[in-house]
């Protein structure tokens, strides 16, 4: 069974914003000073809130995450899907393809963020930050979304993600890795990880797969 993975942040939602203002205001706030939230999430290569939170402050690290969810998640803004992300999305639907979404947010915020953004209808399964131990580029989310969706043939899956962890997290699930250069951060450090594919915008993540006689 082909079966379509997606990372969510900068790759299906554009949530840049809303993230940036909490990694700010974190920072600030067990540090005590401002720094570049996209320098400084640029530099994490798309790892956990808790790994990043170890970095910078040790023992800390749980206060760190703790409060920059609060903040994020207190912000009410509303997230919205990268153009050409749904259309793609109903493409693959209506073709019968199971897709999932395998994400370092935890997974009550991630439900919440594609339902009111409208697209949480096109996926079988989420996987969040505490549904596993281990976190991307460990392959342990992946091999859970694929067990969740009794997809038992790893080659005939596909990863789409933003960032570097994305990439490696796939390579180490053993399935193929589409890099989003439409959301990411940093698309030389994405590049840099050598992902299979590359789609500059999510209508190529079509051509890719129809290219690869994916579903066949």
């Amino acid at each position: 069974m082909s079966v379509i993975l997606w990372d969510l942040d900068d790759t299906l939602l554009d949530t840049l914003a809303g993230r940036m203002q909490a990694l700010a205001f974190a920072h600030e706030r067990l540090l005590g000073s401002k720094v570049d939230p996209e320098a400084l999430w640029r530099s994490h290569r798309g790892g956990t809130l808790e790994e990043l939170g170890r970095r910078l402050v040790g023992d800390r690290y749980r206060e760190f995450a703790a409060t920059y969810r609060e903040r994020y998640f207190s912000l009410g803004r509303e997230v919205q899907p990268y153009a050409g992300v749904e259309p793609v999305l109903r493409t693959f639907h209506e073709a019968g393809f199971p897709m999932g979404v395998v994400t370092s947010k935890v997974t009550w915020g991630a439900t919440e963020e594609l339902a009111t953004s409208g697209i949480l209808r096109y996926f079988h399964t989420i996987v969040g930050f505490d549904d596993t131990d281990c976190h991307k580029p460990d392959p342990e989310p992946i091999h859970a979304a694929l067990d969740r969706m009794v997809a038992d043939d790893p080659p005939a899956a596909v990863f789409i993600g933003d960032s570097p962890a994305d990439v490696w997290a796939a390579r180490n699930a053993g399935i193929r890795s589409i890099a989003a250069l439409w959301g990411t951060l940093d698309s030389e450090l994405l590049l840099d990880a050598t992902p299979d594919f590359t789609a500059r915008t999510p209508g190529e993540v079509l051509t890719i797969l129809a290219e690869m006689g994916f579903g066949q």
